[in-house]
């Protein structure tokens, strides 16, 4: 007979971070969305009290705004910090190879190649979706090659404040000219991950970082 494996509080609780952080990241949640906790509470088969600690983890992320009397919703996009944000990620993959970095395994071999399928499927076919979807995978797996738990944990909360800016924009940019660089970098990972050499990791995933930085900066205004 299978043993069935419960699901401990703190595993339930970090399942529902997740799970709503993404749906704000891919913009299912789109800014100036009212939360409605019964409904959250009912999907997760939780009370309301685990569910709010997770929205006040996401409120201190900066993702969500909590209001007495008011309700939950989910952030306008911060522009003004969206540059400060992108400097700090370079330097962090910039120094993920001095930084405590962990063993590459050949589950993180095998979880890139799978990447780098997905992203050759999006060539010619424009879907930000899948492309969100990817770019958050991509962000899981470089973030298990930190070994620092402050450092995962920093980068972590510093991807998901400007992930969904990202989003907005890809409209705007010429969708082949994206995937191309997007496997440009997968491959320049892969190369890393096959040389055992997190640093090199680190430094192609912040070169990469740089670029869409300067590629999007144009579309932010100055004021």
């Amino acid at each position: 007979m299978d043993r069935v494996i419960k699901e401990t509080a703190e595993q339930r609780q970090r399942r529902m971070y997740e799970s709503i952080r993404k749906r704000i990241s891919i913009l299912h949640y789109p800014p100036g969305m009212m939360i409605n906790e019964t409904q959250l509470a009912s999907e997760f088969g939780v009370s309301r009290t685990p569910l709010r600690r997770v929205l006040q983890q996401l409120n201190y992320e900066g993702l969500l705004e909590i209001r007495n009397g008011v309700g939950t919703r989910v952030t306008d996009i911060d522009m003004k910090t969206f540059k400060d944000i992108y400097d700090l990620r370079i330097l962090l993959a910039e120094n993920m190879g001095t930084l405590s970095p962990n063993w590459i395994t050949d589950r993180h071999r095998d979880v890139l190649k799978e990447l780098i399928q997905r992203a050759e499927q999006l060539r010619g076919k424009p879907d930000i979706e899948e492309f969100a979807h990817l770019s958050n995978d991509l962000e899981a797996l470089v973030n298990d090659l930190m070994g620092s738990i402050p450092m995962r944990e920093i980068s972590g909360v510093l991807y998901y404040r400007v992930a969904r800016i990202w989003y907005t924009f890809l409209p705007n940019l010429e969708w082949d000219s994206v995937v191309e660089e997007v496997l440009a970098e997968l491959n320049r990972l892969n190369d890393a991950l096959l040389a055992n050499d997190v640093g090199k990791l680190g430094k192609a995933r912040a070169d990469y970082v740089r670029r869409m930085l300067k590629k999007v900066s144009r579309y932010i205004s100055s004021d």
